[in-house]
């Protein structure tokens, strides 16, 4: 009776053991610090689609992370257009703006881009008598996260215009941004940082299979006993 007790008590540590394991996301603490670059799309606010705004906003993203902090930087082309860009209604830091291409370069920080960030924009087309504002979503793709510097980075850098430049043609279809090719392709590729959500996985198997184990030990104790 004391086994089977002691048993009972110890399959339900391991079932909270395995109900408590962390669901790793990127945060600032996953990432070294160092300068990547990552791709990213402007979605609806209520759909998964890519929105017009999308065409709008230059690839790939810069991400610095400093100290555990991560500021994500990205050109805007037809920047005449766009006249304010927030993004968890805060607006976003000017780095730097290039009047003759009608291109800025803005930035802001982020704790977590495993789910896409809502943020808010004021368009105004003065040619066609347009003024309106739009929730847009920004949904970033961790599985293109390329490192291109190690190390600590300096977030204002002036050379962060020319690293948002030179990713412009990386993706088809986006539009006032000068030509190049997309920087750090030869550099050393970060893994994901959410495969560890597998090695959880793995771990809760192996607590089940000897939850399992041990169920099946004690029945045949329990047989021993009664006989």
């Amino acid at each position: 009776m004391r086994f089977h007790r002691f048993l009972s008590v110890f399959l339900l540590a391991l079932l909270l053991t395995g109900a408590v394991l962390p669901t790793q996301t990127l945060g600032a603490t996953d990432l070294a610090d160092g300068k990547y670059t990552v791709q990213y799309t402007v979605l609806h606010a209520s759909n998964d689609s890519a929105s017009i705004a999308n065409d709008y906003w230059d690839k790939p993203a810069t991400l610095i992370v400093n100290n555990g902090v991560i500021t994500v930087q990205m050109q805007l082309n037809h920047s005449d257009w766009i006249k304010t860009f927030q993004v968890g209604g805060k607006d976003v830091q000017v780095v730097s703006t290039n009047s003759a291409a009608d291109t800025r370069v803005v930035q802001f920080q982020a704790s977590d881009l495993s789910s896409p960030l809502v943020s808010q924009i004021h368009v105004v087309v003065p040619d066609i008598d347009y003024d309106n504002h739009y929730t847009i979503r920004l949904s970033f793709d961790m599985s293109t996260l390329n490192q291109v510097e190690g190390g600590s980075g300096n977030s204002t850098s002036s050379s962060t215009e020319d690293s948002q430049q030179s990713g412009n043609n990386a993706v088809s279809g986006s539009s006032g941004g000068s030509g190049g090719s997309t920087t750090g392709n030869d550099s050393a590729e970060v893994s994901n940082p959410q495969t560890s959500d597998a090695e959880n996985v793995y771990l809760f198997a192996a607590l089940l299979l000897i939850s399992a184990a041990l169920l099946f030990f004690s029945r045949k104790w329990r047989k021993a006993v009664s006989i």
